[in-house]
């Protein structure tokens, strides 16, 4: 009994630890000390736990979602979001604004240093923890960080690396910003070496090894790592690296379009899945609450979406419904039910699919000049989702501009409100030194009010605009951190 109420313990420990405040939240409360714990392979495991408890416990998916989608335009802040996020749409972000908080991803990320840092200490004193086992939970812990340090990268650019843990006061150190560069490096790295160490797939007792099982959803295996480096890949522009890791996963056939998106596809059992936040027997999604409920926060866009993401065509659509528009994951009135559509909502978070990962192909292809086959792998998504005619770009497959362009319209419909619109845009604008800045421009002219649509525009021109600023509390905190200089003005 009293290891049971250890574990469970450092699990809420683990979950707990935001609620402790200092430089970057990384300092563990005072309890449990490496002395105390990192003895046994069950220690680790329950460490394991509970990374993957902070991650469905709410604020991480908030800051996925309000950081993704809240700076895009398929995402409305209603009258019951606070002004901080209100503000956004006008590019009117100061190093106070909410948005801002980086703590919650900063608190899972420690725990990730913590495992990585000790696991060897309680395989060391622990003659049952096997090589594999003590593999599959590092090279979790590795993957686990890389997401949300890539979260991080692309939201602030250059931020603190952190790589070992804190758990005591006297770790706590001043903890400068590494470049954007400097970061996608180490991830590439972290990621390159978690491949060789996740379980490749996790086969449930008494199941053939093609069963769908939410364990091969809602935890890291081999295909989860992949996706992640994939999109790493694509995001530094090694479009060769990119298609490689992509086409690393499609070869696998294990992972399977369901033909038209249903809500079926986020309840943890979709063959389309390879890694989702699982809320299964879990905590709620707090998704539906920021999202679908009456008092939302944040609701879609209707009339953008519906006049520019699924445009309407009546000569060539009659009667004709994209599974992915109005009426099946969102609805009329903004609420989007792609998270559920009761209270509690159980729904998961999805972070990579199989159609998520036929676009990165795509997107390499076409960077690397075989554009017929980027359009080949459009159709067949489109084509297994119902996509309305009116939607089909005619584009030479030579144009890879066009076929940029169409690949993240296409994104648009595919990945709608999985916290991914605001980096495919601002990846599209940014290819070849801003060849494509008129991306942002015209997103601002669409969603900034019109009294401040000029001065909103020419913020936007600034590529430092494009990065959030670093919490005023945090520079208050750590001396050593620098704020992005757009900010400074």
């Amino acid at each position: 009994m009293n290891k049971i109420c250890k574990y469970i313990s450092v699990v809420f420990f683990l979950v707990s630890i935001s609620a402790c405040s200092k430089w970057l939240d990384l300092q563990p409360q005072d309890g449990i000390t490496k002395a105390e714990f990192w003895k046994t392979k069950e220690d680790v495991k329950a460490a394991l736990t509970g990374i993957y408890a902070s991650l469905n416990g709410g604020g991480v998916e908030e800051r996925i979602f309000v950081w993704g989608e809240l700076r895009g335009d398929m995402v409305l802040a209603t009258s019951y979001a606070s002004d901080d996020y209100r503000f956004v749409k006008n590019v009117n972000i100061l190093s106070t604004n909410d948005i801002s908080d980086w703590s919650d991803l900063y608190t899972a990320i420690n725990n990730c240093n913590l495992l990585i840092d000790f696991a060897g200490t309680a395989k060391a004193q622990d003659p049952t923890f096997t090589e594999g086992l003590y593999n599959d939970y590092v090279g979790e812990a590795l993957a686990i960080r890389s997401l949300l340090y890539f979260y991080l990268v692309r939201t602030f650019r250059d931020i603190p690396l952190k790589l070992k843990g804190s758990y005591k006061d006297t770790d706590i150190q001043p903890t400068p910003q590494s470049t954007a560069k400097q970061v996608i490096q180490q991830l590439i790295g972290d990621l390159t070496r978690a491949q060789t160490m996740v379980p490749d797939y996790i086969v449930p007792p008494g199941a053939g090894a093609g069963s769908v099982s939410p364990e091969n959803k809602g935890r890291i295996t081999k295909p989860g790592v992949t996706a992640l480096l994939a999109d790493v890949y694509l995001w530094d522009e090694q479009y060769n690296k990119a298609e490689a890791e992509a086409d690393k996963i499609l070869a696998t056939n294990r992972y399977k379009l369901i033909g038209k998106a249903v809500l079926g596809i986020f309840d943890g059992t979709s063959s389309e899945t390879i890694f989702e936040i699982s809320h299964k027997n879990s905590r709620p999604n707090p998704l539906y609450t920021m999202a679908a409920d009456t008092r939302k926060p944040f609701a879609a866009d209707n009339v953008y979406i519906n006049n520019d993401i699924f445009t309407p065509n009546t000569d060539v659509d009659v009667d004709a419904q994209d599974s992915r528009g109005e009426g099946s994951l969102f609805q009329t009135g903004g609420s989007i039910i792609k998270f559920g559509t009761e209270t509690p909502s159980y729904y998961n978070f999805q972070v990579y699919r199989i159609s998520d990962i036929m676009l990165i192909k795509a997107e390499a292809a076409n960077e690397l000049g075989r554009g017929s086959e980027a359009l080949a792998m459009l159709n067949q998504l489109r084509t297994q989702r119902g996509a309305l005619q009116a939607t089909a770009r005619q584009v030479n497959e030579s144009d890879i501009d066009g076929i940029n362009r169409y690949i993240v319209e296409e994104r648009a419909r595919e990945l709608s409100f999985e916290g991914k619109r605001w980096f495919d845009l601002l990846r599209l604008a940014k290819k070849q030194n801003y060849a494509n800045m008129d991306v942002l421009t015209d997103l601002v002219a669409k969603t900034a009010d019109v009294a401040v649509q000029q001065s909103a525009i020419n913020k936007i021109k600034d590529p430092d605009s494009h990065y959030l600023p670093i919490l005023e509390t945090e520079l208050f905190r750590d001396p050593a951190l620098k704020q992005n200089p757009f900010y400074l003005k």
